[in-house]
């Protein structure tokens, strides 16, 4: 505790630069950022860093309060790990602080774990910011950002639904004023029907004026900062009129003064008690900051918003971050929207809203004493609408079925049974999915279109000209051990129906590997036809599936002769015996 802040960041940034550039080899898009910066810029990122500012301060005390500790840590969260982005991250619009879907992994991870003393509560919170940390930078440090390709973009969308509907109820007891004990849905929905004669009409007006006031706010401009008014209009509402002396619930005192150094406690137990829901923030924070960054930048800029990059970012951030009292952030749209809006052009904004922060907590938190509870609830419903993707729900349903019933189901599992329960259930149905998609892959006849030497799905096209001995296969996919099983399946269901079949021939140009189990498969179907004297042929094989094919002798096996560069070469060969084709094309090989 008695090292000064700035002090403490400047001497562990100058260490960390020196890591990162002698040892780990990070990046400083930051640097990047000055060697380019002209005076042009300053007034743009003034705008915008002083514009995120105001958002952040009223945003970052509703969602402390949300993530259960006192609403002055989501000033303290909104330093360091801001000022780590700001100087490794890839984005020069997201920004980093509190973040709703982040506080609401916090607040029900430490439930489940059952830690309800406020100390050992507000220390584990810390914690957790230091193993999710960790967890982000060994992921960047070994390169693993694409990870992010094996959630599924349904299942993660059904999972933010059902958290955003979780986190609208967990604040309904604040617009409300209705006291409500435990956290699991189906509890607080009966808690909230059985006391409803129990509302509390001051609190009430607050909370659904102030919903009211922000939506309204939302349709004249986003730039206005709508929940910075709304929390002087509450405040200087409750103070004049006593409110919190009729039963509204207020903040009370909010300490002054920036955060000093301090190391949690931590001891072994408690690490592995905390280690699942660290790493459930790390990667749904990670997935957060990384979606944003894509999304807000220019087409051609958004390339540089580069996966491992940001686990580092976002990782120092964190890990720095808890040992000056920084609950675990992520980033948020909608402050990295109006980032975008108000003009910035670099990472530079970061600088003038770190310092109306520090502003804030030197010069003006005993102001909040008298914030009701229920403008936090309002600011964080209406963040939270933010986060339903009406739009994309009604896309998917016109697409895609099966993703749409993932969706649901996560969202669902999510609401009604818990956070991470859905994002289990999420995992599993994407890993479910792809599995399928791999085991039950397209595989059509094919036939060769009248007037032309092009061959097409006989299911899908017209014209399309089917022989009776003649049957041509397509599988859509690598040949494995998987799939295999529904391949021969495939090919028994078109055989049953030819008559006098003597030509099969495998269209591999969607093959692009085949394991172990599929060549055994292939020779034996090759055989197979030998036996009953049907011609087994296999056209535009790709290089590394033909590599795989001279390692295993299948040439010689099935037969030079019926290996074919395309399939009308293939069919020309059967139909008149012509074997005019370069062999050398067919068989070329880098093993």
């Amino acid at each position: 505790m008695s090292v000064p802040f700035f002090v403490a960041v400047v001497g562990i940034y100058s260490d960390t630069s020196y890591f990162c550039k002698h040892q780990m080899e990070f990046k400083i898009p930051f640097i990047q950022q000055l060697k380019s910066y002209n005076k042009g810029f300053i007034v743009n990122d003034l705008v915008g860093g002083l514009t995120v500012g105001v958002m952040l301060i009223p945003q970052g005390m509703a969602y402390a309060f949300l993530a259960g500790v006192p609403a002055v840590y989501g000033l303290y969260a909104s330093l360091v790990p801001l000022l780590m982005y700001m100087v490794f991250g890839s984005s020069r619009y997201v920004t980093i602080g509190p973040a709703a879907l982040i506080s609401l992994l916090i607040i029900t991870g430490l439930d489940k774990i059952g830690i309800t003393d406020p100390q050992e509560y507000l220390n584990a919170v810390f914690v957790i910011a230091l193993i999710a940390g960790v967890f982000q930078l060994l992921l960047g440090f070994f390169k693993l950002g694409n990870i992010i390709n094996f959630i599924s973009q349904p299942v993660l969308k059904g999972f933010i639904i059902g958290a955003a509907f979780t986190i609208i109820l967990s604040q309904v007891k604040h617009i409300f004023g209705i006291p409500v004990e435990g956290r699991a849905t189906l509890d607080v929905l009966q808690q909230l029907y059985m006391n409803l004669g129990n509302l509390d009409l001051y609190t009430l007006l607050l909370g659904l004026g102030g919903v009211t006031f922000l939506l309204f706010m939302k349709t004249l401009s986003k730039r206005i900062p709508s929940q910075l008014i709304l929390v002087g209009l509450t405040l200087g509402l409750t103070y004049y009129f006593q409110l919190d002396q009729e039963g509204v619930q207020i903040l009370g005192e909010v300490p002054s003064g920036i955060p000093d150094f301090s190391v949690p406690e931590m001891s072994w137990d408690m690490i592995v008690s905390l280690i699942p829901v660290s790493i459930t923030i790390g990667l749904i924070s990670f997935i957060e900051v990384y979606a944003i960054g894509v999304s807000l930048e220019d087409k051609r800029d958004s390339a540089n918003v580069e996966p491992n990059q940001e686990l580092i970012a976002t990782g120092l951030g964190k890990t720095l971050g808890a040992f000056f009292y920084a609950f675990p952030t992520s980033g948020s749209f909608s402050r990295s929207a109006v980032n975008k809006e108000a003009g910035t052009r670099t990472n530079v904004a970061g600088i003038y809203t770190i310092i109306l922060i520090i502003l804030t907590l030197l010069f003006l938190t005993p102001y909040f004493y008298y914030l009701p509870k229920a403008a936090l609830g309002a600011i964080i419903i209406v963040a939270i609408f933010g986060l339903i993707d009406i739009k994309y729900v009604r896309d998917l349903a016109k697409v895609d079925t099966r993703d749409l019933v993932m969706l649901f189901i996560t969202a669902l599992i999510t609401f009604l049974i818990g956070i991470q329960e859905g994002i289990i259930t999420g995992v599993v149905l994407s890993i479910a999915s792809l599995t399928y998609n791999t085991s039950y892959p397209h595989i059509a006849e094919l036939g060769l279109v009248k007037g032309t030497n092009t061959l097409r799905n006989v299911n899908r096209f017209e014209d399309v000209q089917v022989d009776e001995h003649i049957l041509i296969i397509r599988i859509d996919a690598p040949l494995t051990f998987s799939n295999v099983p529904q391949f021969i399946s495939k090919l028994n269901q078109f055989e049953n129906h030819k008559k006098d079949l003597s030509f099969v021939l495998l269209n591999a140009s969607a093959i692009d590997y085949v394991d172990s189990t599929a060549l055994k498969k292939i020779k034996e179907i090759a055989d197979d036809y030998k036996k009953r004297n049907i011609r087994f042929a296999i056209s535009t094989l790709k290089g590394p599936v033909r590599d795989k094919f001279k390692r295993s002798e299948m040439f010689g096996e099935i037969g030079e002769e019926n290996f074919f560069a395309s399939d009308y070469e293939a069919l020309k060969a059967y139909k008149e015996g012509e074997e005019d084709q370069d062999k050398s094309l067919i068989f070329q090989s880098n093993k």
